[in-house]
């Protein structure tokens, strides 16, 4: 099917590839079109395979895992989704995947199901990241000017308030104000401000 999401797997343990190949083209929208052992060979093909979804072990034969992904976000930035397979569950695997861009990074424990939602998932432009990782990796990356723009948004300040409040330019603010919605993953001020009291960035006594 046209529609379908075109996925490539892999993984140098050919019993746990050919699994889940099995049982991922049982889904009507996902189409497993090659799966590889070498990750050498993925290089040279994938430019002409197109992939929309690669499934990757962390561990793989003469290049590591987040380096393979590394190069492949480089190469083909956001349209390519990644999902990494890995039997280990460490946060700080967890924080570079994300700082990579990775859209999943999976436990190999992970069911089938959880992979298949995974799939579907990373497709409509979503990162599965644990939230104790999503918000270490933001709260760390905005710095004390963001924060300082962040808590005035929230209080309803226009830019030109929080400008003269903070003694510096408008554009300045919006400068900040444009970096802390991107860092924060969301879309508008009003996210910003939502996104900010979930991650903790603003606190429950705030307004007290």
């Amino acid at each position: 099917m046209d529609d379908c999401i075109r996925v490539i797997l892999i993984d140098d343990h050919h019993l746990v590839m050919d699994s889940l190949r099995a049982r991922l083209e049982q889904e009507q929208d996902i189409s497993v079109i090659e799966a590889f052992a070498d990750p050498r060979r993925l290089m040279e093909k994938i430019g002409s395979l197109k992939p929309d979804v690669l499934i990757l072990d962390v561990n793989l034969p003469y290049i590591d895992g987040f380096e393979l992904a590394a190069l492949l976000k480089q190469e083909y930035g956001a349209p390519l989704k990644i999902i990494m397979l890995s039997g280990y569950t460490y946060d700080e695997f967890y924080r570079k995947a994300y700082e990579l861009g990775v859209n999943a990074y999976l436990s190999k424990q992970a069911s089938y199901g959880q992979i298949i939602h995974a799939v579907r998932q990373s497709m409509s432009g979503h990162m599965l990241v644990p939230e104790r990782i999503f918000s270490a990796s933001a709260q760390e990356k905005l710095t004390p000017m963001e924060r300082e723009v962040l808590l005035r948004v929230a209080k309803e300040m226009n830019n030109r308030e929080i400008a003269r409040d903070l003694a510096v330019s408008q554009r300045t603010v919006e400068y900040h104000l444009s970096a802390v919605i991107q860092k924060l993953g969301v879309k508008s001020r009003v996210g910003a401000v939502a996104r900010g009291y979930q991650l903790g960035i603003i606190g429950p006594d705030f307004y007290r």
